[in-house]
């Protein structure tokens, strides 16, 4: 039962720590990149054109 206990408990942890990494990283990409339906870095095609 301890090792359920402990195992929830970093589950726990891990979770909101990777929860909350995501939502900065959407803020910051939002605040950047303000309504963008397609962001071009993500986008294979476009980088090859440029060099």
């Amino acid at each position: 039962m301890r090792d359920l206990k402990t195992y929830l408990f970093v589950v726990l942890v891990v979770s909101t720590l990777w929860f909350g990494a995501l939502a900065g990283l959407l803020i910051e990409i939002n605040r950047f990149f303000p309504d963008a339906l397609i962001f071009y870095f993500f986008n294979y095609s476009y980088c090859r054109k440029k060099g």
